[in-house]
């Protein structure tokens, strides 16, 4: 099997929607008006960000991958990824980081909603009532397939290092017009090729000494 792949989840590096710092990961809105990078601003919706950092590493043996992400939400509540930042651009767009030339965009996967489902489980956690693994893989621009990057591809993207942020808006599954109360998430971070496997808790409030 290949070397693990490795991620370090961290606190937001970017300012995000409304210049939200690093203390906010979790925060719920009514409809708004037009943010580019934003998917459900004409409906009530939970934004979820986090950091993370990959590090430099030699990918050895891994011949391709797709990174894959889950999070914990509320079985009423759909999820939805913004592709990945790495800076925020003119007019507080986000700069998005490009593997082999392309967006880092993501498609719906249930199986990697399993797969969290069962790496949590295997500890002797129990999914608490009411609440569901909602997964993805990292996809084409057009969001229909799975897309998997080569040792070479992710070489090149990573370097001797990135930090990025994550971003993800949370809506009802039947439309209706109140609020989501902000509540905690846990994400689940893999591929489908290396073993690697890690779970943290975003908090709607963040701790003393997180940062």
């Amino acid at each position: 099997m290949p070397e693990p792949f490795k991620i370090h989840p961290r606190l937001p590096a970017i300012d995000g929607i409304f210049d939200l710092g690093p203390n906010v990961l979790i925060s719920s809105y009514q409809a708004h008006g037009r943010i580019k990078e934003h998917l459900h601003e004409h409906l009530p919706h939970m934004h979820i960000r986090y950091g993370f950092e990959i590090p430099g590493q030699s990918f050895s043996g891994l011949t391709a991958a797709a990174l894959e992400v889950a999070m914990m939400i509320k079985v009423a509540h759909r999820v939805d990824c913004n592709p990945v930042f790495v800076a925020k651009g003119e007019g507080s767009e986000g700069v998005c980081w490009k593997i082999a030339g392309e967006d880092v965009h993501w498609v719906h996967s249930s199986e990697v909603g399993e797969k969290a489902l069962k790496a949590w489980t295997r500890t002797g956690r129990k999914l608490p009532a009411g609440y569901r693994f909602s997964g993805f893989q990292t996809s084409d621009l057009e969001e229909r397939r799975v897309r998997r990057y080569t040792q070479r591809e992710l070489l090149a993207a990573v370097g001797q290092g990135i930090r990025c942020d994550q971003h993800f808006q949370a809506t009802w599954v039947e439309p209706k017009a109140e609020p989501i109360d902000p509540y905690d998430v846990v994400i689940f971070l893999s591929d489908d090729s290396t073993g690697y496997e890690t779970f943290f808790n975003l908090p709607v409030t963040v701790s003393l000494g997180a940062f």
